[in-house]
């Protein structure tokens, strides 16, 4: 799969897949994550309003800022998002990408590789240490991203990891994944 060309549009530069062995919790399981209640209080949540003016340049730096708040970001801004690992597939695996000078996750990167067309974001990212999940995602009302962190300490989280492992439907590369990272854990 060409998933530099197909990240390239977002102004994502990618950096190549994430080793399959690594403990990272895999992308289904860390897009639930932000659906759990944490620990203490609410997730960090942007949203905004499709009427509002210019609603893609606020989505898209709305999305910025409550990612680099909540570290998702390396140094480098990089960071991974979940990508399909085979065309049509129902595998999927984190890609390290890095944010490029000039960049449009919520517009012309939903249209491409992260949504289901230009302005209807619908993705997963993760940070580099695995430990910060970032969901953004758009209703016909608002354009909304979710941050979860110190996500391995929701029991129930955990309990769906484990369900997942053992579950026969569970894709293959899925079960493994959410094997490894609750062996790491």
């Amino acid at each position: 799969m060409d998933h530099a060309g197909r990240l390239a549009p977002a102004g994502l530069v990618f950096l190549g897949l994430m080793d399959l062995e690594l403990p990272l919790p895999p992308p289904p399981l860390a897009n639930m994550a932000t659906g759990y209640k944490p620990p203490s209080g609410e997730w960090p949540l942007s949203s905004v309003d499709r009427g509002a003016p210019d609603f893609i340049a606020k989505a898209n730096a709305s999305w910025f800022e409550i990612c680099r708040a909540e570290s998702l970001f390396g140094d480098d801004r990089d960071f991974l998002v979940a990508v399909a690992l085979h065309e049509g597939g129902n595998d999927f695996w984190w890609a390290r990408v890095r944010l490029a000078e000039s960049w449009d996750v919520v517009g012309a990167g939903s249209a491409s590789s992260l949504g289901t067309g230009f302005g209807e974001p619908e993705f997963t990212a993760l940070s580099v240490t695995g430990d910060v999940a970032a969901f953004c995602c758009s209703t016909t009302s608002w354009i909304r991203t979710v941050v979860a962190t110190g996500f391995s300490e929701i029991e129930d989280l955990r309990t769906m990891a484990e369900w997942k492992a053992g579950y026969p439907r569970t894709p293959r590369q899925e079960k493994a994944a959410a094997r490894r990272w609750l062996d790491s854990l």
